[in-house]
This record gives C-alpha cells, structure tokens and sequence, in this order.
C-alpha cells in the first residue's frame, strides 16, 4: 500500500510514485490517468483532505496528468509552508 511518510514533500512523495509506476508499467501493468490520480490522492495524509476533497469535487480526474496533480499539490504545500511561518 502506497502512503505518504510522515514528513515527506510531495516531491519526495512524487518520485516514490513514479519510480514505482514507471517499474510497473515496464512489467506490463497499464493504468488509466484517473486510476493513477485517484492514487496518489488516496495515499495523502489527513492534513491534505481539504485539499483533496476540493480536487476530487471540482476537477475531472480523467483529463489531469500526473505532473500536474502534483503540481496543484505542490502548490498548496508551499502556501501551507508560507502561512505557517
């Protein structure tokens, strides 16, 4: 099962992701875009569930890419990060 570690970026999280997909993918395994963002909303700790459950609610998974799921993420970790300091 794929979660993120506690104190892990969504960078760090990203590369795990990818590293794991791009293996799987080369044994064979397909995935649909959706499958895959669903994942790597699923594996996001609770502090991340406004987050995602504004996501899931407004955008339509189908048509986003991984890097720019992540993105999205990535942006709100670094407004979390600015907010808290």
């Amino acid at each position: 099962m794929f979660i993120m570690q506690k104190g892990e970026t969504t960078i760090d999280v990203k590369k795990r992701f990818t590293h794991i997909v791009n293996h799987l993918i080369s044994l064979g395994k397909t995935f649909e875009r959706v499958e895959l963002n669903i994942k790597i909303l699923k594996c996001l700790d609770k502090s991340w569930h406004p987050k995602v459950t504004i996501i899931s609610e407004s955008k339509d998974l189908t048509t986003w890419t991984i890097a720019s799921l992540f993105g999205k993420l990535r942006e709100y970790e670094l407004e979390m990060n600015r907010m808290s300091d």
